[in-house]
């Protein structure tokens, strides 16, 4: 008889396949409508699109204590290959992947727009329960809409990975994550939004009642202190302008219930709170410049030297031109996709929630979390009360937000050798093991941005904490999504518990120049906040050198 594991998660033998925590997307547990609908929605449209660029592998997503588990795997429905057509796959691939970036520029994200501006702006409270009902079946297969684009653009990794490949090759460099600095440099919305921030940051600097505010004040605090004044109000007015585009974003990805930056104001006041510290090298504008020079510099050296072979030089022009698009791809999906497209929906949830409370089927417009997408669907036509499901489910998910699940379920299942595969699970994701340090005061990672800094550790778990990092920290944290960019400005290194090559974190931190170990697995638990600690992004190491 196989036992159960301590925490009562499936050991091994008592779960089919082979399933990973999906640490880097969902670090702590979520809510059931997140799971059901925003989870679920994305292995549908990740399969659809994968199916439609010729992978034969699915992606199967399942809840297991609240946490997301994923794996990539053949789906039994997709027709069998040859080893022929595994080779015209191959080929018919890097074509298909060459375009990604152009299609998403203009076809995909401009298909976007109107969707979401809907999803943002309609009177959802004024429609009877039939037409909600409706809307609710429109909004899922939105929320289907989003993630099968999303599945298309993981296709940019692809002509990344090529690029830095060749660039290995020919180059030889010394540091092998040089290579990544070509994919830098370019304009996203995520430096859009630093830009915007710095610019209110700049705002409160030059004023010395506005700075009295922010540096004396916890943000919590901030609110109602600036409401006092004529100037206050006047900058919080500023800030919900810059909120209407750009604060429909929260910590995570999935989860739906998060307060946003537009409902919560502590989390970018925090922020800004942070820029207030900086000198104007900091400006994102330099911090961009800066990128760009250094990716013209190596582009540079790499055409000196093919000069004489036309042909390599034609394919480093040929990857370059279809790697451009991978940084703003990468952030600006997130923007639209994984943040705008999970805030809008939650938009639309708690006015449907707010319906079910007057109703009488839920207590408070938040309990709409706790239902499943089936579940909705009845509470829009059923009066039932959920009062009582919605209570356990509260205290399940906090009852399992105690406990640190196992990273993998199930036996292992021999690596799979799709290109598509290899990108998402290695360069992005990190889920390819790293080999353990055995000095209990190493932590080994991948190696993601170069440049060794020793400095105090401070963990992050959340933007809330944001607060609490000053100049030269070394920022230690569980993941970062693009809402986490203004951070980086501030800390001297990053280390990640989740994560590859090209996770959002490592491709920030090397846009920065700050030295970078992602993919730790342990880095928030072996390290606490006043610990000394050397970050060494070449060799993909940790080192604590004192504990307070």
């Amino acid at each position: 008889m196989t036992a159960k594991t301590q925490d009562g998660f499936p050991g091994q033998g008592e779960i089919e396949g082979y399933w990973d925590w999906d640490k880097i997307h969902a670090p702590r547990p979520l809510t059931p409508l997140a799971g059901d609908a925003i989870v679920m929605s994305m292995a549908e449209g990740f399969t659809t699109a994968q199916h439609a660029f010729g992978s034969p592998l699915a992606l199967r997503c399942r809840m297991v204590n609240n946490y997301l588990y994923a794996t990539f795997c053949p789906d039994e429905t997709f027709p069998a290959q040859s080893d022929h057509d595994v080779e015209r796959y191959v080929e018919e691939l890097e074509r298909v992947a060459a375009r990604t970036g152009e299609r998403w520029v203009n076809e995909w994200e401009p298909s976007l727009l109107p969707v979401l501006h809907r999803a943002r702006t309609a009177d959802f409270l004024a429609m009877s329960d039939d037409e909600l009902a409706a809307e609710l079946e429109t909004q899922f297969r939105n929320v289907i809409y989003y993630w099968t684009i999303h599945g298309w653009i993981n296709l940019s990794l692809v002509p990344a990975t090529a690029l830095m490949e060749f660039y290995n090759a020919e180059m030889q460099p010394v540091d092998q994550n040089e290579a990544w600095l070509l994919l830098q440099g370019y304009p996203t919305k995520s430096v859009e939004t630093s830009k915007g921030l710095w610019r209110l940051s700049r705002q409160v600097k030059a004023s010395t009642a506005l700075s009295s505010v922010f540096e004396s004040l916890e943000p919590v605090r901030m609110l109602a202190a600036l409401n006092e004044s004529d100037e206050g109000r006047r900058f919080l007015a500023d800030l919900r302008a810059f909120l209407d585009d750009f604060g429909w974003r929260s910590d995570g990805i999935y989860e739906i219930a998060d307060l946003t930056w537009r409902e919560d104001l502590t989390i970018p006041l925090n922020t800004i709170q942070g820029y207030l510290a900086l000198d104007d090298e900091h400006n994102p504008e330099h911090t961009l410049a800066r990128a760009t020079a250094r990716r013209e510099e190596l582009a540079a050296a790499v055409r000196a030297k093919l000069a004489g072979d036309t042909a390599k030089l034609a394919r480093f022009e040929e990857l370059m031109e279809a790697a451009k698009y991978n940084l703003r791809v990468t952030e600006d999906h997130s923007f639209w996709i994984d943040q705008m497209g999970t805030a809008a929906f939650r938009r639309f949830c708690l006015d449907v929630g707010q319906r079910l409370v007057d109703k009488g089927v839920l207590g408070d417009v938040d309990d709409v979390f706790y239902l499943y997408k089936d579940e909705l669907r009845e509470a829009l036509g059923d009066a039932r009360p959920m009062h009582e499901a919605v209570a356990e489910r509260r205290a399940e998910k906090d009852r399992w937000a105690q406990v640190v699940p196992p990273p993998h379920l199930g036996d292992p299942t021999p690596s799979n050798a799709d290109p598509f595969f290899v990108a998402i699970v290695d360069k992005m994701l990190g889920l390819l093991p790293v080999e353990p340090s055995t000095d209990p005061n190493v932590i080994s990672g991948v190696a993601a941005s170069p440049g060794v800094v020793r400095g105090t550790a401070k963990v992050v778990r959340s933007l809330t904490e944001a607060s609490k990092l000053r100049a030269g920290d070394i920022m230690v944290c569980e993941m970062t999504v693009p809402t986490w960019v203004p951070l980086f400005a501030t800390v001297a290194a990053v280390v990640a518990d989740s994560g590859g090559i090209l996770s959002h974190c490592a491709i920030v931190a090397r846009e920065f120049r700050l030295p970078a170990v992602v993919g730790t697995m342990v880095g928030t638990d072996v390290i606490k906040d006043g610990m000394t600690v050397t970050v060494d992004g070449s060799k993909g190491i940790v080192r604590v050198e004192e504990r307070p």
